[in-house]
């Protein structure tokens, strides 16, 4: 998660947490009511995943929301049997990117937080 993401999602969680309108909350703030509206249906959208699905908040230490960066797609069967078991598809950022056994951890670390950070 980038630190505008965390920033606005902490905001949003203040919000909602209030009980507060969109324009109450932000009044006297240094954001506008529509762009708080904006992103707390973008974090909603983020959680809920792209099929309108109701995902599971997850949560970090202090209690607060995560907001995924990334989700497996699909499971990959592998083409060849003697490769082993499939892998899977993961989508960062719009990005689809296969993952098999044996990928490299490092690697494919990297190349999420640079997708995740691109956005």
């Amino acid at each position: 998660m980038t630190g505008t993401e965390a920033k606005w999602a902490e905001r949003v969680r203040e919000w909602r947490e209030s009980g507060k309108r969109a324009e109450e909350f932000a009044a006297g703030q240094p954001f506008a009511a529509s762009t708080l509206r904006w992103w707390g249906t973008e974090i909603r959208r983020r959680v809920e995943g792209g099929d309108g699905r109701r995902r599971e908040r997850e949560r970090g230490p202090r209690g607060e929301e995560l907001i995924p960066m990334a989700r497996v797609v699909r499971r990959v069967r592998p083409r060849v049997p003697e490769s082993g078991p499939g892998g899977v598809v993961v989508e960062v950022s719009g990005a689809r990117i296969t993952v098999a056994r044996g990928f490299d951890a490092e690697l494919f670390s990297e190349v999420v937080r640079a997708l995740a950070g691109a956005r």
